[in-house]
């Protein structure tokens, strides 16, 4: 696989949501060059909806790009379907915005996989230092906002 220059990456938990919760973090490059996290939250139909944002700590940014590249990350996409399935549950997953060159030709692709594939031992290793790379990227929090209205 081609070395990637991430340019965007969103998590969902595995959550179960009868009462209709919602989570999400996505790492996005701002128009000003400065890499934040925003996490989005809300724990039923009629609670609010929480979302924070946060610096993204660049030498970690940098670590999780590489782990990502060394370790064929995106490549997990490729595993077969799994028999599992749970009804009321939302899946975790994982998705990416990125950019490959080629012959000095810049191409910007996206890749997602998630909980309903079958994966090895190994690629749950990976799956699980994958999250704390991620985790590791939060920096100051930058801001907080509850929209009431669902």
């Amino acid at each position: 696989m081609k070395k990637i220059r991430l340019l965007g990456m969103h998590y969902s938990p595995g959550y179960c949501d009868m009462s209709g919760g919602s989570h999400g973090t996505s790492l996005q490059k701002q128009e000003n060059g400065e890499w934040i996290i925003s996490s989005t939250n809300s724990e039923d139909h009629n609670s609010p909806t929480v979302t924070m944002t946060f610096s993204v700590l660049p030498e970690a940014l940098a670590e999780l790009e590489n782990f990502i590249n060394t370790k064929k990350i995106l490549s997990l996409s490729k595993r077969p379907k799994s028999d599992m399935f749970i009804t009321d549950y939302s899946p975790w997953s994982y998705s990416f915005d990125y950019e490959t060159k080629s012959f000095g030709k810049v191409k910007r692709s996206y890749c997602s996989f998630g909980q309903y594939l079958d994966y090895s031992k190994r690629d749950l290793e990976l799956l699980d230092e994958l999250s704390k790379r991620f985790s590791a990227l939060y920096g100051e929090k930058l801001s907080e906002t509850v929209e009431e209205d669902r």
